[in-house]
Parts: C-alpha cells; structure tokens; sequence
C-alpha cells in the first residue's frame, strides 16, 4: 500500500462538503502512520497541527480521528490500537496500520503479462534488495490476485516504513518532510526533494535537495526519525546522474565539499581504478599515472579511504589538508604498533 495508492482510493470516494481539508487531514494521517518506524500515541496524532488536528479542543481532534480511521478503513486502509502486553485500559493507545489486513485493488491488466512481472519480480526480491521490496512487495500482492495465483508462496521481506516514506515521496515527485538524526545523534527536520534512492551493503539511501544546506545530499533511509506526508512538487533536473551521488566514506559530514586529489601508480590497471572510484569525479591520465580528482566532505575519512588502498599504489596529491591527514593517519598508526 503506498500514499498514491491512498490519494487516488480517498479523491474517488470522497464527495462530502469541505472535501478539500477533510482529504488534507486524512491523507496526513495515513502517510505519517505509513512512514513511522513505530506506532503513535493518540496524543501524538491529535495535538500535531501539521496533520490537521491540534485545534486546541482534545475532545473534538479525537473525534476527528476516530471519524477519519473510519473514512480510511472504507477505503480499504486499517488502523489498529496497539496495547503493551499487560496495559491497563487508562492507558494512552498507540495506532499503527494493520498491513496484513490493508489493501487497494490496482487496474487490471492481461493474465501473461501479469505472470511475467511476478516471476520478475519473484527474482528481484529473491536477490535481497530491500530498498524497492516494499513497493515490488504492495505490486506483487496486487498481480497475485489478479492471476488467482495467491496459492504461491511469496518471497520474504523486511518492510521498513522509512523506505517506504521515501519510496512514496520519490514516485509522486513531492517533497518529504522529516526528522533526521546524524550519526552524532542530533536530531534536525529537513525537508529534501528525493532525486534519486539507491542501496549498500543492505542499507538504504537517497539523495536530493536539502532545504537546510540548498545543495544535493545524500541521507541513510534508517536514520529517519519521522516523516510527514509529502507536499510541494518538483521536478528532478535533466543533468541529474545518480551516480555522481554514489557515496564514500568521506561524503558524509556537515562541512562544503572539497576537491581532493589522489593519484594512483602508474602500473595500476584502468579496470581496478574504475571499480575503486566508481564512476565518480574525474580521472585523468598523465605521464606518470592516472589522477582522480573528487568532492569529499571529511577530509579524514577521506586520508582512511586512501591509506584502504595503499597497497593498490593510491595516494593523497591535494589540498594540503588532506596529505595532513594522511601523514597523521601514518603516524598514529606507527605509534600503536610500537605499543603493542
């Protein structure tokens, strides 16, 4: 079940007055409750003005959310209360979206191209990618039905609603509001237009303009705290490449970018260094061996990278603070050995 999956069920069936902030406020709340790691309070929910409840009469916000799970589950969305084992009934409730039980019927298509995109996307999900799992997953369920096939077991996944906040904000071409925390564990709401998401090593990632720093970075799907339903359009640029978006280790700090320079032996095959830099910054022949030239963030983690590959002739050129990093790196490297 995605947000679109959501707009284009609640807009068909919705005809009552002051449609427009009944819809706004519904489509709030299930996209907050489809995108967040863990079920809401009802506090939570009706004192957050952002999903259009937060009037200041507590009473009358819970009736509006009762009365919206109610337009939600008509259209084949389930909210259900989550209770602690042993909770007494006082205690404050937790909502979260009952995804076994959720499900919007898609458009039909014919019964062979249905059984082609399961067994494509039996295979992708097969592979272990979990960045686009969710979306083949809700995709997969739908083709199912439609070829009577429900008797054929399905590929198991791991959803995770940050994904799929992302995955969702990605597709309608909206901009996502969220809660981040760094690897530092500061917390700061921004709000990135999603150019693109791709996965390493079973993490999810995406990139896009960040209000906070009006530059494309790159962010992990995990270190979402929150997200809210995503909201003013855009379009990605033509001249955008993904790959150039591909990260390091170096790529991730709040500092401008630098251009940093290495250089490699002049033995070391194209082959390896194409696999090593990944398509990224720029390479360059000369007499002496090929010179890659890269934006890195953390001119530390970028010294470690370059120390990684020593053996495979790579070496620090520029700036200066970089060779600093990468002597200092040699240094306290030699000291713990003459400690141990």
């Amino acid at each position: 079940m995605t947000a679109s999956d959501a707009t284009a069920t609640i807009k068909k069936g919705n005809s009552e007055p002051g449609f427009d902030k009944t819809a706004q406020r519904i489509l709030n709340l299930f996209f907050v409750l489809n995108s967040s790691p863990e079920p809401l309070t009802t506090e939570q929910i009706v004192l957050d003005s952002d999903l259009g409840y937060g009037s200041g009469n507590i009473d009358s916000d819970k009736r509006k959310f009762r009365r919206d799970r109610d337009k939600l589950l008509e259209r084949g969305i389930l909210i259900k209360e989550v209770r602690p084992a042993g909770a007494q009934e006082t205690e404050e409730s937790s909502w979260t979206i009952d995804r076994e039980h959720t499900f919007a019927a898609g458009g039909l298509i014919t019964a062979d191209d249905a059984d082609i995109l399961l067994n494509a996307i039996d295979q992708t999900l097969a592979a272990g990618s979990s960045t686009f799992a969710a979306p083949l997953a809700d995709i997969r369920s739908k083709i199912a039905y439609l070829t009577g096939r429900t008797t054929v077991d399905e590929v198991p996944i791991r959803r995770s609603p940050t994904v799929d906040a992302v995955w969702s904000a990605f597709a309608e071409r909206c901009a996502l509001r969220f809660l981040y925390q760094n690897g530092r564990g500061e917390q700061k709401e921004r709000t990135v237009c999603v150019y693109g998401m791709f996965e390493r090593e079973g993490v999810a990632y995406f990139c896009g303009l960040d209000n906070v720093t009006d530059d494309i970075r790159t962010f992990r799907c995990d270190r979402i705290v929150r997200a809210w339903r995503p909201s003013k359009a855009y379009a990605i640029p033509a001249d955008f490449n993904l790959n150039d978006y591909l990260f390091f280790e170096f790529d991730f700090a709040d500092r401008p970018p630098v251009a940093a320079t290495f250089s490699f032996a002049p033995q070391t095959q194209i082959d390896m260094i194409n696999g090593l830099t990944r398509g990224r910054g720029e390479l360059t022949h000369t007499d002496a061996g090929w010179i890659w030239t890269v934006d890195v963030r953390d001119l530390e983690a970028a010294a470690s990278f370059c120390m990684a590959h020593a053996m495979d002739g790579m070496r620090p050129m520029a700036p200066k603070s970089l060779k600093q990093a990468w002597n200092h790196l040699i240094e306290r490297t030699v000291h713990e050995y003459a400690r141990a």
